[in-house]
């Protein structure tokens, strides 16, 4: 895995993070954070430092290790897995009970027990 995977899957559950606590781009600027500057961190073009990295955690409520949990996959997520981890957190983002209730019924059908 190279920089450049590292910093697209940093994009990508910074993305995941931002949309399960129902936030947009723009809201991140109460942070200090531009959202142009924002964007290019979810589309994985810049290079965040450890400190920004460390700010992004308190604003999501997750540890350093939970941000980077993709790392213990074996392989990259395709990109379906990604479009679903992004929906998933849009729905549990939404905070609406019908729709989870519904998710959740799902994943029990799905999901050993």
């Amino acid at each position: 895995m190279d920089i450049s995977d590292v910093q697209r899957q940093i994009g990508l559950r910074l993305r995941e993070l931002r949309l399960a606590k129902g936030l947009r781009q723009e809201d991140l600027e109460r942070w200090d954070f531009s959202y142009r500057y924002y964007g290019k961190l979810e589309r994985g073009v810049v290079n965040p430092t450890l400190a920004t990295l460390i700010r992004l955690c308190e604003i999501f409520d997750v540890t350093l290790s939970d941000l980077f949990r993709f790392m213990e996959i074996k392989g990259l997520p395709t990109e379906e897995r990604e479009a679903v981890a992004i929906k998933l957190s849009k729905i549990l983002g939404e905070n609406k009970k019908a729709k989870i209730q519904k998710l959740k019924i799902f994943l029990d059908e799905i999901l050993p027990p």
